[in-house]
């Protein structure tokens, strides 16, 4: 669904617990459309090909961009977050199908790499399929110029995972936050690479942003889609007082 100007949003189902125990775990993707050269498009957060439930995540997400009127042919550039399977996963199949770059921040890439290398052997036995992210180049603190004077600020936010980075698009006032916080709760620390004590100076850091669209990485439970700088405010103060003290 469009958001406001090129920017859509595509929410995996979530927002009640039957849907949860139906659809299985995914993520929310979004994407700046027609802002690279040649109309292409920018997508942050493709998420998995097909989850541990069965579902056709990546099918699903195609069908929904092309009632906007987006292909996925069209896509030129896969913007990562996080290293976790559930927003990178399909990264490596929209390639084939597109010839998007890929691209993350250096510390997942190789925090992918020390996991596989550490649980190999646990990950074999329990049969998991861990996908390569296959980074292009890498996201650095700083801007990100998509070109058509669209820029976007690379914030380090990390705790949920030790590269996480946040997407900031100053003009429009929109935070993509990936794992960083929901509404109402925060990223999970308990993962491997996964540290409270960044994760809470993570969120402070953006806090103090100019935001009128805070874009979260799921529903779990709540809306994907923060609006409005006051209701912001009141999330990261209810996520202050009430998740701070036990991360």
């Amino acid at each position: 669904m469009k958001l406001i100007d090129n920017l859509y949003a595509y929410l995996w189902p979530g927002l009640t617990m039957a849907e949860m125990q139906k659809y299985g775990n995914n993520c929310n993707s979004y994407i700046i459309a027609t802002v690279l050269p040649g109309g292409k498009h920018a997508i942050i957060d493709p998420g998995q090909v097909v989850n541990e439930t069965g579902q056709p995540c990546l099918d699903r997400l195609v069908g929904e961009m092309a009632k906007d009127g987006i292909r996925v042919e069209d896509i030129g550039l896969i913007i990562n977050t996080h290293a976790h399977p559930d927003h990178y996963g399909a990264n490596q199949t929209i390639k084939k199908m597109s010839g998007a770059l890929v691209t993350i921040s250096e510390r997942d890439d190789k925090f992918v790499s020390e996991m596989m290398g550490q649980f190999s052997r646990q990950i074999e036995m329990m049969g998991i399929e861990v996908p390569e992210v296959g980074a292009d180049f890498y996201l650095w603190e700083g801007q990100l110029n998509l070109g058509e004077g669209l820029i976007l600020e690379i914030l380090p936010t990390p705790g949920h995972s030790p590269g996480h980075v946040s997407i900031y698009w100053l003009t429009m006032k929109v935070l993509i936050g990936g794992d960083l916080i929901f509404h109402g709760n925060t990223g999970r620390v308990d993962l491997p690479g996964g540290n409270s004590r960044l994760l809470k100076e993570s969120i402070e850091r953006v806090s103090h942003l100019e935001i009128d669209y805070l874009l979260t990485g799921h529903q779990y439970g709540s809306p994907g889609i923060i609006q409005g700088e006051e209701n912001i405010k009141r999330n990261f103060d209810f996520v202050r007082r009430n998740i701070f003290p036990y991360l």
